[in-house]
């Protein structure tokens, strides 16, 4: 017999979904309002043009997804395991920067996370993996 879960666990998952559908539809409403930036930025990365134009368009797209999948209770668990999979790409590629592995810095974040530097993106990055993590363990199938 399954133990009673805390009244806790499905406010966890519910805010851990929201706050992540905010944080990704906050990044991808960044990128497209301020698209020239944003094209200047991943043209700014290093990467092989073909990967700068798939990530150019599909990340904003990607992102909106996955906040769209997190807000749509039966779509909740992929949107979370997805969030969890951005969130650790994303985690890896800012403290890769952050460890000197790239002769020069490509760039930031734009909005809000453009003010922090590498460590603190780092921070904030682990913060929302973790949240992901926690929200993807909470939710209730």
């Amino acid at each position: 017999m399954k133990a009673n879960p805390s009244p806790l666990v499905p406010v966890l998952a519910e805010g851990a979904a929201w706050l992540l559908a905010f944080l990704f539809a906050y990044t991808a409403v960044s990128k497209v309002y301020d698209w020239g930036e944003t094209r200047f930025a991943m043209y700014n990365q290093g990467f092989p043009g073909w990967i700068t134009e798939l990530l150019l368009y599909g990340l904003p797209l990607g992102e909106l997804s996955v906040a769209v999948l997190l807000l749509i209770p039966h779509w909740r668990k992929l949107g979370f395991i997805l969030s969890s999979v951005l969130m650790l790409v994303f985690t890896g590629y800012v403290g890769y920067i952050w460890l000197g592995f790239t002769e020069r810095v490509p760039c930031s974040c734009g909005g809000v996370l453009a003010s922090l530097g590498w460590g603190e993106h780092l921070v904030f990055n682990l913060v929302f993996l973790g949240i992901a993590v926690i929200g993807y363990w909470n939710h209730e199938s």
